[in-house]
């Protein structure tokens, strides 16, 4: 179902946060794409991308990325859209005609900047091409971040796409974003200070520890949950002068939504959190975390992979590493 975050930090650095939560086993494989690329789309002839990107390709038929970021700084993930998302039956004349998970290779491909992507997006139609491997016409919607530290949302209605400032900057999945919005209403007595003791009548009722103002915060899987729980932690993280401590709070946020195998089985397939990734859109690095191992692989978008004439797949080790210290 996955989760997702933005987080701008004083040193200019905008990070894009998600988990890849799924039960059909998608091996996602981190893939650079370089810049002028012939990309083979669909519904529409190839076309050269204008710009390079890292992303993570899944196994699910032809090339699909679950998530990326461009050579721009340009970021972006998907997430499913549950009875929320719709898709146009026909052809659109004059419009760039594609499937609902070729949409991120055109925003990677194609714009620069959430201002451009505004421009360009309002001749794009998604159509109702079924994935033949997952069997399905996956719902989706996005999020997406760019160098200037804007966030949007994503939504497909009836094949066209529906921009949304996010100025939460966090993405779970259905209801929409509106909803998840006015639910925090509900949740806006929570604080990281413990609560005041009271007076009740005469006996003084003291708070259950500093962590008291956490009680309430929602613990569950369920979209609107995993919403309320990361805007609370990703609106209370605090801002580091060291980088590496701002990316590994990002990944600790993650933690907190991530599922392990077992907690949830769809169809009696274990439906857990494959990777958890972090993407930079100042330095166009991409960091991953896979479930089966403890380390976190980092990809530089660098000109070596920004001009080579294929694809370049990366192989990440998915293995615990202990350190033995006796």
């Amino acid at each position: 179902m996955c989760t997702g975050f933005s987080f701008f930090t004083q040193q200019q650095h905008h990070y894009l946060a998600r988990t890849m939560d799924f039960a059909f086993e998608f091996n996602g494989v981190p893939t650079a794409v370089p810049r002028n690329f012939e990309y083979q789309f669909d519904l529409e002839p190839s076309m050269k991308l204008t710009y390079g990107f890292v992303g993570t390709n899944l196994k699910v038929g032809r090339y699909r990325f679950g998530d990326g970021i461009n050579e721009c700084g340009v970021a972006i993930s998907n997430h499913y859209f549950t009875g929320e998302a719709s898709y146009s039956k026909h052809k659109r004349y004059g419009y760039f005609n594609m499937a609902p998970e070729e949409f991120i290779i055109w925003v990677l491909g194609f714009t620069k900047s959430i201002q451009d992507l505004k421009h360009k997006v309002k001749k794009v139609n998604i159509m109702n091409e079924k994935n033949e491997t997952l069997n399905i016409v996956p719902p989706l919607h996005f999020i997406i971040t760019d160098r200037e530290g804007h966030t949007v949302s994503v939504e497909p209605h009836n094949g066209l796409l529906i921009v949304k400032d996010n100025h939460v900057k966090v993405l779970t999945n259905a209801p929409k974003l509106e909803w998840h919005v006015e639910n925090l209403r509900n949740y806006a007595f929570l604080s990281p200070e413990k609560s005041t003791n009271q007076l009740v009548g005469k006996v003084l009722v003291r708070s259950m520890g500093c962590e008291a103002g956490t009680n309430g915060l929602p613990g569950g899987y369920t979209s609107t949950e995993r919403f309320v729980r990361t805007t609370y932690l990703r609106h209370h993280l605090p801002q580091s002068h060291d980088e590496s401590v701002n990316l590994m709070n990002c990944f600790k946020v993650l933690d907190a939504v991530s599922i392990p195998q077992g907690a949830v089985v769809d169809a009696g397939e274990s439906h857990y959190t494959q990777y958890q990734l972090v993407m930079d859109s100042k330095d166009c690095a991409y960091y991953i975390k896979p479930y089966f191992t403890n380390q976190i692989f980092k990809i530089q978008l660098n000109e070596q992979l920004l001009t080579k004439k294929d694809m370049t797949f990366i192989d990440v080790n998915h293995q615990l590493t202990i350190t033995q210290l006796n």
